[in-house]
């Protein structure tokens, strides 16, 4: 439309945030949680910024924004963007701990590089030929001729506010209770990682999947986040960076990677729900050279298939795992839809119903509930959970039968271990060791033992009756 007004036309956004409290820290930087005032409407956004103030870690940042931004997927993290704060205007306490190595340089918004529209670069849209190995090319804005202002700020990256729990977070809890997550919803959750990766490899390699880096909301929706050390297609083995215990041999050997080196970290994290144990987590913690040698050592060893280590494990379940887990890149699963295919037909669906999105919010809210009080339409959701003996088997417990002698002498190689210390304090008989629960109340669910009895369906509504595993 040649006659479109407002063509070109721009104006200052009218929105506020309040930083309300810190969500969380790593290594380099912090996330806040922040109320953002939109003209009177009110609403959360997640801000993350670095603890240093320089040129290398602006440039970290901007990089990731601009990666994260262009992804729109059910399950990434969605990222808004970057907004900034002048240092000047910050609270004094913060300035003086904040790290400021170099001062970022003046720059131009000619110089800021932003991702062209996706119709307009993506073929499938019908839209121009796609830049090698990356579809959203670094374009200038052809409107900026303005110089940014040169006083330091405070850079921030603006990202939806998932309201739940990340793996890392959820699994310890379950070590705690001395369970593992039942694994219809830890491959359900492991099949939406990888749908997300199926949809992002079109343009990049995350590089950085870890059971701390996909979040599951209230709704039950796993997400995947954190795109700091992502990469192009094109320039995928440049950084070398992350956490060495998730990383593929070839990641490992600062070779080039592809989607592939993505596929092995997510098989790391599978057999880790599976199984409770890590492969290849340093013993001991040591420098990042000393944990790189640990990983490359411990990745000369044969890996044991997860029906090996636990008895539960369904065989075909096992080798979905070890074909993501192959360290030769050929022999590996070669694409991510392959294995969502795989886990689909041969796992997740293959009786017919199965996980979803809200059977896995449904046992959230179970689990949160410490199995108590659980009502019918959550425990429907929950019925692929069925055992032999037709209840709804909702937890999986860590326990000594639980594990083959090979499946044992694995976790007693792993001492410190999370999944060391539980087996260890059962063996001790602690007395903080949990209880399994055994005194439901009586009613729409009966609950025994970490497993209910529902009504069948389309039987009328009655009370079921508890029984003892």
């Amino acid at each position: 439309m040649d006659d479109f007004a407002l063509r070109g036309f721009s104006f200052a956004s009218s929105s506020s945030y309040t930083i309300v409290e810190e969500l969380g820290r790593g290594g380099m930087g912090v996330v806040y949680l922040v109320e953002k005032n939109c003209g009177g409407v009110l609403d959360y956004v997640v801000f993350k910024s670095f603890k240093t103030l320089d040129d290398e870690q602006e440039a970290r940042l901007r990089n990731e924004a601009n990666i994260a931004t262009f992804l729109r997927h059910e399950n990434i993290v969605k990222t808004y963007g970057l907004e900034s704060c002048k240092l000047s205007d910050m609270p004094e306490e913060f300035r003086k701990n904040l790290n400021m190595r170099a001062l970022p340089k003046a720059t131009s918004d000619l110089q800021l590089p932003t991702f062209s529209l996706r119709r307009i670069n993506d073929p499938r849209k019908g839209g121009k030929s796609r830049t090698p190995g990356f579809a959203p090319a670094r374009m200038p804005n052809p409107k900026a001729t303005r110089t940014v202002d040169t006083s330091p700020r405070v850079l921030f990256m603006a990202m939806d506010y998932v309201d739940g729990v990340d793996l890392s977070m959820l699994s310890r809890h379950h070590f705690k209770l001395h369970l593992l997550l039942p694994m219809p919803i830890a491959m359900f959750i492991v099949s939406r990682i990888a749908r997300a990766l199926d949809y992002g490899h079109q343009w990049i390699v995350h590089k950085d999947v870890t059971p701390g880096n996909i979040l599951i909301n209230s709704e039950g929706v796993p997400k995947l986040t954190d795109f700091g050390i992502a990469a192009p297609l094109s320039a995928a083995g440049e950084e070398f960076a992350g956490k060495v215990h998730y990383m593929a041999p070839e990641q490992l050997a600062r070779e080039r990677v592809d989607g592939r080196a993505d596929i092995f970290s997510l098989g790391v994290v599978a057999y880790e729900l599976l199984t409770g144990i890590n492969l290849f987590k340093p013993l001991s913690r040591g420098s990042w050279d000393e944990n790189v040698r640990w990983v490359k050592q411990a990745q000369s060893r044969p890996i044991t298939p997860p029906h090996e280590i636990c008895n539960d494990i369904p065989e075909k379940l096992s080798g979905i795992v070890m074909k993501m887990l192959e360290y030769d890149v050929d022999k590996r699963f070669q694409r991510m839809i392959e294995i969502l295919m795989e886990l689909e037909k041969r796992y997740l669906y293959a009786q017919g119903f199965g996980p979803t999105n809200n059977s896995t919010s449904s046992y959230l809210r179970i689990f949160e509930a410490d199995f108590m009080g659980a009502n019918q339409d959550d425990l429907r959701q929950l019925t692929f959970l069925r055992n032999a003996e037709g209840k709804v088997a909702l937890q999986r417990r860590i326990h000594k039968d639980l594990y083959s002698e090979i499946g044992l002498e694995e976790v007693r190689l792993r001492r410190r271990a999370p999944i060391y210390n539980v087996l260890a304090r059962q063996e001790a008989g602690s007395k903080n060791n949990p209880v399994p629960h055994n005194n439901y109340p009586k009613g729409p669910v009966a609950m025994a033992g970490g497993s209910v009895i529902i009504d069948k369906p389309g039987a009328v509504e009655k009370p079921a009756t508890a029984t003892q595993e």
